[in-house]
């Protein structure tokens, strides 16, 4: 389960805010809410702004989450929910190479110097997005599924018998580390393996990954969208070999834990056309029980609500779940 640090003394009171903090490779997103005035407000910040990783990142972050607090007239915080790329254990992170710095931190207590009364809940940030689908969005009522999350990193979280598979160490689904199934069995130092510093699968289809071709086949300066939108044959080629690399390990996923439906999410997927096609008549033709593919129906910010999630459940206001949901949607709106 995600860690809850919970504060000694007098129970939290029912009344104050819930703050959720989605640190991602690329940005942060802040959101507080007001169970008061059923109300919220957000922030997106760049997470490695300035250049600053590490101590002095998270500093930032917890300054623009401190700000949304003030909006609210600085009310009690009665639960601070973070969610981070990588392995939560205990109050610090592990395999989190897309946000240089965080590895070692104690996240627990640079977050308790800011919010030292409230309940602050840990845990990894796609694991937190599919609790989010699981809970208020395109995994509900479904006990079998994958969510995969397309991002600046490469990662999913499986539902099984509607249970969140976590693994011995915290680990389970960090699918960017599988490996290339083209390893020559004569050269094993030439393998690429996380013990060599590598995460085979997300190097070839992630965010980073797309950058990266991006600026090496179209120029600098160049984004993953634009190798969606080339016409190029070339760029279409070396496009659809790495999109086919993802979709068949998902496939091989899709067979290992007969799932009911795979629900794909992300900033990248939001840019992939072509990426649902391949992957569904994959999962077609090598799945014997092929599930349904889904769209998340938070798409791109599935892991902060799966720190409200969390937040909510720390501070036992379960009950406020719609409202929440309906505030969210009202900030949207006006995002829109």
């Amino acid at each position: 389960m995600h860690e809850l640090f919970e504060p000694t003394g007098a129970a939290a009171p029912r009344q104050g805010l819930l703050l959720a903090i989605d640190v991602g490779g690329t940005k942060t997103q802040v959101a507080c809410y007001d169970t008061a005035r059923q109300r919220m407000n957000t922030r997106i910040l760049a997470t490695h702004a300035d250049g600053l990783s590490g101590a002095p990142a998270l500093q930032r972050i917890l300054g623009a989450a401190r700000d949304c607090v003030a909006e609210f007239d600085n009310a009690h915080v009665l639960s601070v929910a973070a969610v981070f790329p990588g392995v939560v254990r205990g109050p610090t992170l592990l395999m989190a190479p897309n946000t240089p710095g965080f590895e070692g931190l104690d996240l627990l207590a640079l977050i308790a110097e800011s919010f030292d009364n409230a309940c602050i809940s840990l845990d990894n940030d796609v694991k937190a997005g599919a609790l989010a689908e699981v809970r208020w969005g395109s995994l509900a009522g479904v006990d079998n599924a994958i969510y995969l999350n397309l991002g600046t990193g490469l990662s999913a979280a499986a539902i099984a018998n509607g249970k969140l598979i976590r693994g011995h160490n915290g680990a389970a689904m960090e699918i960017g580390y599988l490996l290339s199934p083209f390893l020559d069995p004569a050269h094993p130092d030439q393998w690429a393996t996380y013990q060599n510093g590598h995460a085979p699968l997300e190097e070839l289809f992630s965010g980073n990954a797309l950058s990266q071709l991006a600026e090496e086949m179209l120029g600098h300066g160049r984004q993953p969208l634009d190798l969606f939108a080339s016409t190029d044959t070339g760029v279409r080629r070396a496009l659809e070999v790495r999109i086919a690399a993802c979709a068949v390990h998902i496939a091989n996923l899709a067979v290992a834990l007969d799932v009911e439906r795979i629900t794909v999410g992300g900033g990248l997927y939001r840019q992939a056309a072509l990426l649902a096609p391949m992957i569904e008549q994959l999962i077609q033709r090598a799945v014997p029980f092929p599930p349904t593919l889904a769209t998340a129906h938070f798409t791109h910010d599935a892991p902060l609500w799966g720190a409200f999630s969390m937040a909510m459940d720390a501070a036992g206001l379960n009950a406020v779940a719609q409202q929440l949901i309906a505030a969210g949607q009202c900030i949207d709106a006006i995002g829109d």
